[in-house]
């Protein structure tokens, strides 16, 4: 046998897990995200995010 068994160990190219990343919206998604007449799950549904984003965007904005 020339390989080692696969462990499931392997390296797998990421840093970090994707869902670790912040997410990074444009100029226009911003606009629709912080837009208060959208309901928020309108509003991530346009953008294409999940409505926690949405609230916290608000939250914070």
């Amino acid at each position: 046998m020339d390989q080692a068994p696969f462990l499931g160990s392997d390296y797998t190219g990421w840093d970090h897990a994707p869902w670790e990343d912040e997410p990074k919206f444009s100029s226009d998604e911003l606009a629709v995200l912080l837009d208060m007449s959208i309901p928020a799950a309108v509003a991530a549904h346009r953008v294409g995010c999940v409505e926690r984003d949405v609230h916290r965007l608000r939250h914070t904005a």
